[in-house]
């Protein structure tokens, strides 16, 4: 990649028309963003070279987390290294509270990672079923353990939706019972303000990330990224005030890490501030998702009604991925052919992303390739 990634990307010294990676909003090249980028690396330098328990809260590493605060409706936020680690974040914080995990089998690599990092015994259930939840959780809760549950808000490849409020409703029984949601795909670009696949779901948003469990309901967590919808770089938990001062306070990823770049602060909490003044932007992705959903199922393609910017062509073989994939990138499209990934069946599948910043004319042109390449 030789340019910001956007609507047009240069790849290997060619310019493609590019549907691929995480951009949705289209602010990875925001004039902006970048300007903030460099304005705080002249003034900070490259980093703090210290944790953020030590003197590494620079001011824009604290305006993002303000900035985010804001966003989400919270009165505080977590700002640390990446994303990958925020499921990893919460499982220490949360340590003491919980007997057993319970992962979405489909879930990504971090959920994964933070369940064994848990040290407590971890069971799966199938991909999206809140009814083999339930059965999981009727079979290993006895004796009053308290069940965890991770899941991805919304698979990576794939594009689906979790059905958080499903697995919400198969926790109720269950005293102490949290369920956790990674929603890097969502934050920022699902739900009616972009607060992600809580939101969309309608779940009580007022009690995520909070140390309140009310009447007795499952608590809410969730953690994303800033470097997909938001365009810039680092991983966030918004909460309440003292859930996110004793995360911080127990949270070895705060005490002994080197704070993040300024750089990628600045840059993050301009990003908020751009989508929190420009809510247009989530309404251009909303509206080319739907164009672009639509001409696909009008060329007999099983594509759902969903909003989420991530479009999967599972074809009859993978040799036909890989040639759907190629004769695009021919045309000056580029579209991404996953052989294997956490939410992906054994012949993988084609990715689509769609961004904000994609005229119609783009996406037109990308129906038409794709109708002209499934002609052949």
């Amino acid at each position: 990649m030789q340019s910001a990634p956007g609507a047009y990307t240069i790849i290997g010294g060619r310019q493609y028309l590019y549907f691929v990676g995480t951009g949705y909003l289209g602010l990875h090249g925001h004039p902006e963003v970048l300007r903030a980028a460099c304005e705080a690396t002249e003034k900070y330098g490259m980093g703090s070279a210290t944790s953020r328990r030590g003197f590494g809260n620079t001011p824009p590493t604290l305006d993002v987390e303000a900035r985010a605060a804001e966003f989400f409706g919270k009165d505080d936020a977590m700002y640390f290294m990446t994303g990958y680690l925020g499921n990893s974040v919460l499982v220490q914080g949360l340590a003491g509270t919980f007997d057993l995990v319970a992962v979405d089998e489909s879930s990504h690599y971090s959920v994964m990672d933070a369940a064994v990092l848990s040290q407590r015994p971890i069971v799966k259930f199938a991909n999206r079923n809140p009814e083999s939840l339930a059965a999981v959780l009727a079979e290993h809760c006895t004796d009053g353990k308290r069940p965890l549950v991770i899941t991805d808000g919304v698979f990576p490849v794939r594009g689906i939706i979790a059905p958080v409020d499903g697995y919400y409703r198969a926790l109720k029984p269950y005293a102490g019972s949290a369920l956790m949601v990674d929603d890097a795909h969502a934050l920022g670009a699902v739900g009616p303000t972009g607060r992600g696949s809580l939101e969309h779901a309608g779940l009580p948003w007022e009690t995520v990330n909070t140390n309140v469990q009310p009447d007795g309901a499952p608590r809410l967590f969730v953690s994303g990224t800033l470097s997909k919808a938001f365009g810039a770089y680092g991983g966030i938990v918004p909460g309440s005030a003292d859930f996110i001062d004793a995360l911080k306070a127990d949270s070895p990823y705060y005490r002994a890490a080197s704070a993040l770049p300024p750089a990628n602060a600045a840059a993050s909490a301009k990003a908020f501030e751009l989508v929190r003044d420009h809510p247009e932007m989530l309404q251009r992705l909303r509206d080319n998702v739907k164009l672009l959903r639509d001409g696909l199922r009008g060329l007999g393609l099983d594509v759902d009604d969903s909003l989420v910017p991530i479009i999967c062509l599972v074809l009859d073989t993978v040799e036909r991925m890989k040639q759907v994939q190629a004769e695009l990138m021919e045309q000056g499209i580029l579209i991404a052919y996953n052989p294997k990934y956490s939410d992906l069946g054994p012949k993988g599948g084609i990715r689509i992303a769609v961004f904000a910043t994609h005229t119609k004319e783009m996406i037109q042109r990308l129906i038409d390739g794709v109708a002209k390449v499934l002609a052949v």
